[in-house]
């Protein structure tokens, strides 16, 4: 699969994304990121934030609510330790600047959500700090994005946006019905960008993940959350739990090597095959020298003994120099 510089690892990169699953609970936090490790996934991601920087305290149960998931700065700076000791990539989702600045000195990689993908004082700040950053599409068309793209070329270079900026075929709904995913996003995004494109699957289930790696996703990112049944929170249920995230882990490394590369070999397997499964010319009753090759005296069985791909073009039609009795191979060059 080729990558566009991004991602240097040259294999799809799985971010499971705790967002707010841990409900404000720095324990519950704490499992999923070891759980998440031992599933196999590459990164986890959270959202870092000041309830007061981007609700408004007039929607009292909205602000409430994200107000009693805040996690500290301490606190995240533990769960990037334990990422860390845990082999794996800490990103954060920044929903305020304040939070941008903290993320910047503590993330490996930060994140924009759809929601943000038009701040642009939120994505020149990340832009102008040299992190790598991954930018959600949702509600976004082919047009808006490549806006996007030219003012991130603008800001940065092309070659630095290459190696720096990722950008991830979402769509912004909870959980997102089949008729809605619209995957073969992905291929027209490759297609039509020069930044490592990628996939951010809030359907239910493991199949629109894999999909998306089959169409040319080079990173997956999936909610994940202790129990799907976890509590009220919406993101609970579209999340994958433990073994969900296993399956799709493990099912992406098996289809990139099902996937291989994007070229057209004979494979390994194959050769020790080809002189055994392929047919070549065999004499059906004694051919004299010098007469000539046809149905009539000429068959195509296996084995072929060769590995010839044009030997049986140049069979019909041609005078043997020699005579070659019933059911002896006749050879190419006779």
């Amino acid at each position: 699969m080729k990558l566009k510089n991004f991602n240097l690892k040259k294999k799809v990169f799985i971010i499971a994304e705790i967002g707010n699953n841990h409900e404000g609970n720095f324990n519950n936090a704490k499992k999923m990121v070891k759980l998440a490790a031992k599933a196999g996934a590459d990164a986890v991601k959270f959202q870092t934030f000041r309830t007061e920087n981007f609700i408004r305290k007039i929607d009292k149960k909205r602000f409430n609510q994200l107000k009693k998931f805040e996690l500290s700065y301490k606190q995240f700076k533990s769960l990037r330790d334990l990422a860390h000791k845990n082999k794996l990539k800490f990103i954060s989702t920044p929903l305020d600047l304040e939070s941008a600045n903290f993320l910047i000195t503590n993330a490996d990689l930060i994140k924009i959500s759809s929601g943000d993908n038009n701040f642009f004082p939120l994505i020149d700040k990340i832009l102008k700090s040299k992190k790598k950053i991954i930018i959600s599409c949702g509600m976004m068309n082919i047009n808006q994005i490549k806006s996007l793209e030219k003012h991130i070329y603008n800001s940065i270079g092309k070659k630095s946006a290459i190696e720096r900026v990722a950008f991830l075929h979402c769509v912004t709904s909870y959980p997102v019905e089949d008729k809605y995913a619209n995957l073969n996003s992905i291929r027209f995004m490759n297609k039509k960008i020069n930044l490592t494109v990628g996939y951010s699957d809030h359907t239910l289930g493991i199949q629109a993940s894999l999909a998306a790696v089959a169409l040319g996703a080079n990173i997956i990112e999936k909610h994940f959350t202790l129990d799907k049944n976890f509590s009220h929170f919406r993101d609970h249920y579209l999340s994958s739990d433990f073994r969900e995230l296993k399956t799709i882990v493990d099912s992406i490394r098996r289809l990139e090597m099902q996937l291989g590369k994007k070229n057209k070999e004979i494979q390994k397997p194959e050769k020790k095959l080809i002189k055994i499964v392929r047919r070549g010319p065999y004499a059906i009753k004694d051919i004299q020298a010098k007469e000539k090759l046809s149905f009539l005296n000429t068959n195509f069985l296996r084995p072929a003994f060769s590995t010839n791909f044009l030997n049986l073009k140049k069979i019909l039609g041609k005078r043997v120099k020699k005579k070659f009795l019933k059911d002896k191979m006749i050879k190419i060059d006779t």
